[in-house]
């Protein structure tokens, strides 16, 4: 799946939406043509699936002060 921009004046595939497209959504033979969006859209499409997809920490395999040979001494 890859998106670039649009290289054709195609309005934007959104229902209700009349704008012109910016940008293709291509999945390379998925779904038998490209998706249209305009900027808006886009936009809107991609905050939309940041509420549901969220990226997650990557939690280190070591610990801060060990790697840079601190040690925390509380007594």
């Amino acid at each position: 799946m890859e998106i670039n921009e649009c290289r054709h004046l195609v309005k934007c595939d959104f229902l209700g939406c009349n704008n012109l497209a910016k940008y293709t959504f291509s999945t390379k033979g998925v779904i038998k043509r490209n998706l249209c969006f305009c900027e808006d859209c886009l936009k809107g499409m991609y905050e939309a699936i940041a509420k549901m997809q969220t990226p997650k920490c990557i939690k280190s395999p070591f610990k801060l002060n060990k790697r840079l040979g601190k040690v925390n001494d509380d007594k």
